[in-house]
């Protein structure tokens, strides 16, 4: 499998605080059947209290802590970028990065409040698609303008950008509108990878995908489930079109 959202890099954001801990989440990934994990640090926190060269150095020395301990596991790097105004300057700066350094942009949206045609967020994200980059949306589920206002994000998937659906949510761990608002994104096929959002080795922010592809599958069928975790978030991280979203899975 390929996670494609993870706060494993140590001392960056609210992930992990020690490199033991970041290796543990590597060794849990790897039990659990990832193969790829995509470190995704907060760009506010990158920006304001470190560096794209201090966390590109990190993922270098956690990938020789992970070869050292036999862990069958890589890290590569992108970012989860909060949405605002500077956003589409920062990608085009390389001061947010995507995934893998594909065309492929992990976005945070607000958490809450009202999303319109004619405010920054729209904008944003209309200035990434200028660059050629595609917008996929972090947690989806969480954010307060899907869930009020569903079609506001099936408008953008119409206009070519992704979601990323969270293990939490799918648990319950945000509450049980959340996790049926995730259940409802799936059943329309509006959510194309399923991601941990790893925090820490221990619970309730694992990086452990087996429990939620079962979930998973038992909603949208084993196919387009493992499509989810693997060909979808393997097609973006080379950069590539998921064939998924170019024909049917079933």
């Amino acid at each position: 499998m390929y996670d494609l959202h993870a706060h494993i890099l140590p001392g960056v954001d609210d992930g992990p605080s020690t490199m033991e801990d970041s290796i543990a989440i590597a060794r849990i990934a790897a039990s659990n059947g990832t193969r790829i994990i995509l470190a995704t640090p907060h760009r506010k926190d990158v920006t304001e209290l470190s560096s794209v060269q201090h966390i590109r150095d990190l993922t270098a020395e956690l990938q020789r802590h992970i070869r050292a301990e036999g862990i069958p596991l890589s890290v590569v790097l992108g970012m989860e970028n909060h949405i605002d105004v500077t956003l589409p300057e920062d990608a085009a700066s390389g001061k947010a990065l995507t995934m893998n350094g594909s065309r492929y942009i992990l976005v945070e949206m607000p958490f809450f409040g009202a999303i319109s045609k004619h405010d920054y967020v729209e904008d944003a994200l209309l200035g990434l698609q200028a660059q050629g980059l595609t917008p996929v949306f972090a947690h989806p589920e969480r954010i307060e303008a899907f869930q009020k206002q569903p079609a506001l994000l099936e408008r953008y998937i119409g206009m070519g950008m992704l979601s990323q659906l969270t293990r939490g949510s799918l648990l319950g761990h945000w509450g049980e509108e959340v996790r049926q608002f995730s259940f409802d994104l799936l059943r329309s096929g509006m959510a194309h990878i399923l991601s941990s959002d790893t925090h820490s080795p221990h619970p309730p922010r694992t990086p452990e995908l087996c429990e939620v592809l079962k979930i998973t599958s038992g909603i949208v069928g084993c196919q387009k489930a493992r499509a989810m975790v693997i060909d979808t978030p393997r097609a973006i991280l080379n950069d590539k079109t998921p064939s998924s979203l170019s024909r049917p899975t079933c």
